[in-house]
């Protein structure tokens, strides 16, 4: 998914807010203004909320330079990545013994990110380990799976896969490793076949639901996508986050009335959710919703703090609709 450009990029840079606050004139950076300064976060845990140590996460956007990030979970699961530029991301968490999971992120570098939370389900091992209740069988094959697709090869990483799901057919989150190698080479009706047959098993599988959604937004089905996402809201409704990281979808792909509708309700769940007054006024923008507009940037210059790094530019912006 490729971010379009928003009136957010204008952060740290010279810019001209014409009468209309339409168009954005952005200055050259200087190389090292192009650096990113985003800052990603959040925990790993197992099934039974253990934070787990040592999980590797690697993030990539193809787009953006360097164009890689990677750490390691630390205690209790916690980890931290800075230096990302804006852009949509690929994060992979991997770990032994567990089964890889992927998502891809939409990462300001101007703004809070909400934190990044997953959960790791174990896979069977050598020794022959129970999973879902049912016995494995040719572990050797999802070990195999793993090593072609962390070597780019995702088309003999799916049949391997599907080899071990046919030995073990109840190994379902096997299948969202399946989606996401048919995305990687382009094959989304498979990869949400894929998909659509782990939400069979798991209907609230949030990264299935997500991929789905996100794939409909792609392809222009705005209203395809909505149930999905929707279903990822239900697995943490009290979390403000979630419906932010909606909208951020929706605002990368300029369906702004779908993006605001989302930063709406994150701030419904939380009034105090900063990101979200600035996001909402971008998107009012977009729209050409100007008194909605400076309602959201007026809110965000309330509860900001003095020393808040984008307070500047709200203020700048708030500003220039009020001459406008």
């Amino acid at each position: 998914m490729t971010a379009t450009r928003s009136l957010r990029s204008v952060y740290g840079v010279g810019f001209l807010l014409l009468a209309a606050i339409l168009t954005v004139v952005v200055a050259a950076q200087p190389a090292a203004a192009q650096r990113g300064i985003g800052r990603m976060l959040g925990r790993v845990v197992d099934a039974d909320g253990n934070g787990l140590e040592g999980v590797r996460i690697d993030a990539v956007n193809p787009s953006a330079t360097p164009n890689t990030r990677g750490a390691e979970t630390g205690e209790r699961g916690r980890w931290v990545i800075i230096g990302f530029s804006r852009g949509n991301w690929k994060f992979t968490f991997s770990k032994e013994g567990y089964i890889s999971f992927e998502i891809d992120v939409p990462v300001s570098a101007a703004n809070r990110n909400p934190d990044l939370d997953v959960t790791l389900n174990p896979v069977p091992t050598e020794a022959g380990a129970i999973m879902a209740g049912a016995g494995a069988a040719q572990p050797e094959l999802f070990a195999e799976a793993n090593q072609l697709h962390d070597a780019g090869d995702y088309a003999a990483a799916i049949t391997k896969w599907q080899e071990f799901l046919a030995a073990n057919p109840t190994l379902h989150p096997v299948y969202g490793n399946i989606g996401n190698a048919y995305r990687g080479i382009g094959d989304i009706e498979k990869a949400r076949e894929a998909y659509e047959a782990l939400l069979a098993a798991e209907p609230g599988n949030t990264m299935a639901n997500y991929n789905i959604g996100e794939m409909l937004v792609e392809e222009g089905d705005i209203d395809g996508a909505v149930p999905y996402f929707e279903a990822v809201v239900e697995t943490a409704p009290d979390d403000p986050a979630v419906y932010y990281n909606v909208a951020e979808l929706y605002f990368s792909q300029g369906e702004m009335e779908s993006a605001i509708r989302y930063y709406n309700r994150a701030i419904e769940v939380d009034p105090s959710y900063l990101s979200a007054y600035m996001q909402l006024g971008f998107a009012r923008v977009r729209v050409g919703d100007t008194p909605n507009a400076i309602l959201a940037f007026e809110k965000y210059i309330e509860i900001a703090s003095a020393d808040d790094a984008q307070l500047p530019l709200v203020k700048d912006m708030l500003a220039a609709l009020r001459n406008g």
